[in-house]
């Protein structure tokens, strides 16, 4: 009875789980346009029911190199691109009531608009980040981690070297709960491993907000109002379950 109550605790906690990870993928989605608010619902259920399904052939494929969640992420996230490539058209397909064919059209109109102006939004903060020319990736290496934006194997070897991969990982730990403090003593860890310069956590914590700073002035021109400090974060999380 007990190991039974086991089993069953163990399947509860993974449904949960996967019911939040699936209600943040679909959420960004919806907030970006790419799903219609109605659809939120239906979108979930569907991609909850897809990963339980295959979990025995998502868990088998799973490497170890980055979390169980991280994992689940990305293979949730392309569960919500294909539902989208798949329903799109359904989701805005014209009925013969006039009412519903105006707010079709305008939802399609306002829809492909965001969607459009994200991407827009995107590329220029990704020329942005490649204008720092040799430290782009030590940039986009520290602005991920300092945000708690979950970070791909290839940056990491790009600012650090693969050879020091494991080290750098080792550092760097587990993000989840630490302080900013916390965050930029082991970045000055980083950087004394990687660059051999012995500097602390308050110096990594300037340079980063230098590098936000200009990252800024190159996103908003003279409209100083437009992108923050939090919306600097929320286009690296956009990036990453975009391109992960």
């Amino acid at each position: 009875m007990q190991l039974s109550n086991k089993i069953d605790q163990k399947q509860s906690e993974f449904l949960s789980t996967i019911k939040s990870i699936s209600s943040k993928v679909v959420g960004r989605y919806v907030s970006r346009g790419a799903i219609p608010e109605r659809e939120r619902g239906d979108v979930e259920d569907s991609i909850i029911e897809k990963f339980v399904l295959k979990k025995e052939q998502i868990d088998n494929r799973f490497k170890g190199k980055s979390k169980r969640s991280t994992y689940y992420t990305a293979v949730i996230n392309r569960m919500c691109c294909e539902v989208i490539r798949k329903e799109h058209k359904h989701w805005h397909v014209v009925t013969n009531n006039s009412d519903e064919e105006f707010h079709h059209y305008a939802t399609v109109e306002l829809d492909s608009a965001k969607q459009t102006y994200v991407n827009e939004e995107l590329k220029r903060f990704n020329n942005s980040i490649m204008l720092f020319n040799g430290t782009h990736s030590k940039v986009l290496l520290f602005l991920k981690y300092y945000f708690d934006i979950p970070l791909q194997e290839s940056i990491i070897t790009e600012y650090a070297g693969y050879n020091n991969k494991e080290a750098v990982l080792k550092i760097l730990g587990n993000r989840k709960g630490l302080s900013k403090a916390a965050v930029t003593e082991r970045l000055a860890k980083l950087v004394l491993l990687v660059e051999n310069r012995d500097i602390g956590g308050d110096a990594v914590r300037m340079w980063i907000n230098k590098q936000i700073n200009v990252l800024l002035n190159r996103m908003n021109g003279n409209n100083k109002r437009f992108h923050n400090k939090e919306t600097i974060g929320i286009m690296l999380e956009m990036k990453f379950y975009r391109f992960y």
